[in-house]
């Protein structure tokens, strides 16, 4: 598959960034790469959704935590495009030539490996700490926060009691590591399109399945 001009033309850096992982920000080519940390919970499959949407994507988990890598323009690092969610071994090469289309409709796009069985339940902390960061943007960003406020209004959650003072440095990038409202995993949360996102599998050389992307334009 060529990567030229299309929604994953990040993916030559990205394979070259993971052959060799390392804590931090990569940038190669034009991308910059932040391994964001580490997707942990109880349950053997994470899930990939909107906490406020109908449908998920899912993935295998990686015993210890499953790394998550957020990518970028390197002249536009507050405007993610991608995240991979990494729970093979080796190295994604390339990615399957077709995904699976992933209601955003909140604009909130949650990463975690959670067991509850309560749909909203494990991204209720993220909503909470994306509510007060889209409070203090509402000034340049206010469709956002509508879309938000919109579809907390349909799933019959009164965000009323909620903070509206976001935590320092919350989705200063468009993003959020934070632990899961028990304490004992993480969840990754990052803002997306409304209208919709994607998420395609990444295969190593030998086409074995080893990551997913999350595609957020």
């Amino acid at each position: 598959m060529s990567y030229e001009d299309d929604e994953y033309e990040f993916m030559p850096a990205l394979s070259t960034a993971l052959a060799d992982p390392s804590e931090g920000v990569r940038t190669l080519d034009g991308w910059r790469i932040e391994r964001a940390g580490l997707i942990r919970g109880a349950a053997g499959d994470g899930t990939i959704y909107d906490p406020l949407g109908p449908e998920g994507g899912g993935f295998p988990t990686r015993p210890g935590g499953t790394p998550v890598y957020v990518i970028a323009r390197e002249d536009a690092p507050g405007t993610p495009v991608a995240v991979l969610v990494h729970p093979g071994e080796s190295v994604p090469v390339r990615t399957q030539e077709w995904g699976d289309r992933v209601a955003t409709p909140s604009g909130l796009a949650v990463v975690h490996a959670s067991p509850s069985t309560s749909w909203i339940e494990p991204g209720t902390g993220m909503l909470k700490r994306a509510w007060a960061a889209l409070h203090a943007r509402a000034a340049e960003d206010s469709w956002r926060l509508e879309c938000l406020r919109e579809m907390l209004q349909r799933a019959s959650v009164d965000p009323s009691a909620w903070p509206v003072e976001p935590v320092e440095g919350d989705f200063a990038n468009d993003w959020l590591m934070i632990p899961d409202e028990d304490g004992t995993g993480t969840v990754l949360g990052v803002l997306a399109d409304p209208d919709g996102s994607n998420t395609t599998e990444c295969l190593d050389t030998e086409g074995n399945t080893v990551g997913v992307l999350l595609t957020l334009e």
